[in-house]
């Protein structure tokens, strides 16, 4: 098996702020972001950056062996598969992100999502997840934010990143530098609770 969304449920023992110090201290997690060709879709572009130093350890596109770029994933991130010829596959890159996580927390604004991206790709490619399949090494930043902000850890706010890996993760990053400030950043949010 390689679980489900339902397997990143959060249980919180610290504050927004203090979580937020405890992940920025040196050598504890990486900030990671996907762009897919789908809500359901393969991963076709993975950024990792440390989250104390804010050092790119992973920038690429990924080939998704001929899965289509849903219209819709293209307005978002703007992708073609043209940008992704010759990208690596994604047992490559899987090879790298696992020896860059292998040691660290892994933060991820809507970490369901990219959890669930990661153990598709994996499970498509017939590939082991290894540490990445476990629910209790991710974090969701957004869930955190939320907390912070008195909403609950079920709602949604939207991130301004540029919907691309790396500008995503970067924004998760100053991001997380607000909240461990105890500033979740109240201006221009859009919040919005599941159906």
């Amino acid at each position: 098996m390689f679980g489900t969304e339902e397997d990143a449920v959060p249980t919180f023992t610290l504050t927004p702020r203090q979580w937020a110090n405890a992940m920025l201290a040196p050598g504890v997690a990486c900030i990671l972001d996907t762009e897919t060709t789908g809500l359901d879709g393969s991963i076709i572009e993975v950024a990792v950056i440390d989250a104390a130093t804010g050092e790119v350890l992973l920038d690429t596109l990924v080939d998704p062996d001929g899965a289509p770029i849903h219209p819709d994933a293209h307005a978002v991130h703007g992708l073609t598969a043209a940008d992704l010829a010759g990208a690596p596959s994604w047992p490559q890159v899987h090879a790298r992100l696992a020896a860059i996580t292998a040691t660290r927390k892994v933060l991820a604004y809507n970490a369901a999502f990219d959890r669930d991206r990661v153990l598709h790709d994996c499970r498509r490619a017939g590939i082991d997840p290894a540490h990445l399949f476990d629910p209790a090494r991710w974090h969701c930043v957004m869930a955190r934010r939320c907390q912070a902000l008195g909403l609950g850890t079920d709602g949604r706010l939207r991130l301004d990143g540029g919907h691309r890996a790396l500008a995503d993760v970067r924004a998760t990053r100053a991001l997380l530098a607000l909240l461990a400030d105890g500033r979740p950043d109240l201006a221009a949010l859009e919040w919005t609770r599941p159906a």
